[in-house]
């Protein structure tokens, strides 16, 4: 038997197939968001690597259930002051990533030679994490390569 009309059915049963349409719609959702990268969609080797060898794994066994790639963060808007123009400071992890707990970690990989080379990355690091990261509890993770 077939029911194109959900209104056909009682309350209860018709509550009860809704509420799994929604969970398999979210579950769906959540796997277009964890879906693989292509190479091509990593700014450096290390990036790559690290989603391959560490993120991969936990994605695939469900531990993640979404991961954005270079989600910008504001730190201070621009103005301007003594007719200075001020731009606006951002900061952009490479990994933003929210586990099935709920647990949110911000992952940035960089090799030593860039980070000693982006000398105003360390007050943008301290930056992100004061104005994002511990108000709302979410982690921060450093991989320095050679």
């Amino acid at each position: 038997m077939r029911i194109d009309d959900l209104s056909q059915l009682g309350p209860a049963v018709r509550a009860e197939l809704e509420r799994q349409i929604k969970e398999r719609q979210k579950q769906n959702q959540q796997k277009e968001h964890c879906k693989p990268k292509r190479s091509d969609e990593f700014d450096s080797q290390l990036e790559r690597n690290f989603y391959i060898t560490d993120l991969l794994p936990k994605i695939l066994n469900g531990q993640i259930v979404d991961i954005e790639l270079r989600k910008s963060f504001e730190l201070l808007p621009k103005s301007e002051y003594c007719g200075l123009k001020l731009p606006s400071a951002r900061y952009t992890p490479d990994f933003l990533v929210t586990y099935r707990n709920g647990t949110i970690e911000a992952i940035e990989t960089k090799s030593k030679v860039i980070r000693k080379l982006q000398r105003d990355y360390i007050y943008r690091r301290r930056l992100f994490i004061e104005k994002y990261c511990r108000p709302n509890g979410w982690a921060f993770r450093e991989i320095i390569a050679d």
